[in-house]
């Protein structure tokens, strides 16, 4: 009894167990809570770590940067923004001497200054960088007599421009018209037919593209090259070559043209049918002459069989 009696005396001595406190809740919604005490933790950290101090002013600076630039990009300020500090750089440039003063054109030959200066659009006073290249230099080489060129800004005040010229080549005749081309079959509009009338003088629909292949050929045999009047290109197949006196007309093959110019000139050297009477020597067949006389040597050899049947 007396044992129980102490238990229940302590057990009443013992003071009752404290109810937990109670946990404060956060007024931020509960992934915001975290967040702050992220951040409360970094700035403690910080106060007493000089390296987490620095990473922290970093990432707030980045963090900052990163809200104004999008910020300044939902306006829509940065055209205004890109255009302000253009103008300004512009400004500054052309203070410290970035305007044209001087326009050089290099080759020039037919083609005049004035005619480039005119078409690059670029006068003395202008801005240096306000000139695009690439589409002066198109301009530029559509001029007719322009084959090619460059042009380059010297700093702080000086444009230069590279022209190749065209060369003329040859007449061409088409539908009746003559024009002057070039190399390449490109037609020269401002040439002056009357000033280049002794180029060769090719004729036909697509003579113009293909004239510098044939004419190479050609010359390659100057007995008949000296004597061509003209070559006409038939059918945008193959040629025919007109000599000068008497019209004589060589007919030559689509395939290899030159195999037909040297068996040509091969039975002129031990026949010399270029003196002939003759109105067209036709090569067309691999191997073989046909040879057409002049109209008037025909008419007198039927005039001296009938004089030798009435005879």
């Amino acid at each position: 009894m007396a044992g129980s009696n102490d238990r229940e005396s302590k057990m009443a001595k013992r003071k009752p167990a404290k109810k937990p406190a109670p946990r404060r809740i956060s007024p931020l919604k509960p992934g915001l809570s975290g967040a702050r005490n992220w951040a409360t933790a970094q700035v403690r950290g910080a106060a007493y770590s000089r390296k987490r101090m620095t990473r922290l002013i970093i990432s707030a600076v980045f963090l900052l940067m990163a809200i104004l630039w999008m910020a300044l990009w939902l306006g829509g300020f940065f055209p205004a923004i890109k255009a302000s500090g253009d103008r300004f750089a512009k400004e500054r440039l052309m203070s410290m001497g970035f305007v044209v003063k001087h326009v050089d054109v290099v080759g020039e030959g037919r083609i005049s200054e004035t005619q480039v200066r005119a078409v690059l659009g670029v006068y003395s006073g202008d801005y240096l960088f306000d000139m695009d290249i690439d589409n002066a230099q198109t301009r530029v080489q559509n001029l007719s007599w322009v084959d090619t060129a460059v042009i380059r800004r010297l700093w702080p005040n000086r444009i230069v421009v590279h022209v190749n010229e065209r060369r003329p080549y040859a007449l061409w005749q088409e539908n009746g018209r003559i024009q002057i081309i070039d190399n390449s079959g490109v037609v020269i509009q401002d040439a002056n037919v009357n000033e280049f009338a002794n180029l060769p003088f090719v004729v036909g629909a697509g003579a113009s593209q293909q004239a510098e292949a044939f004419l190479k050929i050609l010359a390659r045999y100057p007995e008949i090259y000296a004597q061509t009047e003209s070559c006409v290109y038939i059918s945008k197949r193959r040629w025919d070559i007109v000599l000068k006196n008497d019209g004589l007309r060589i007919l030559l093959p689509a395939d290899n043209p030159e195999r037909a110019l040297a068996l040509l000139v091969k039975y002129n050297a031990k026949h010399g049918m270029l003196r002939l009477d003759l109105e067209s020597i036709d090569l067309r067949i691999k191997g073989r002459l046909a040879l057409r006389p002049a109209v008037e040597s025909r008419v007198k050899a039927v005039s001296i069989r009938r004089v030798g049947k009435r005879a």
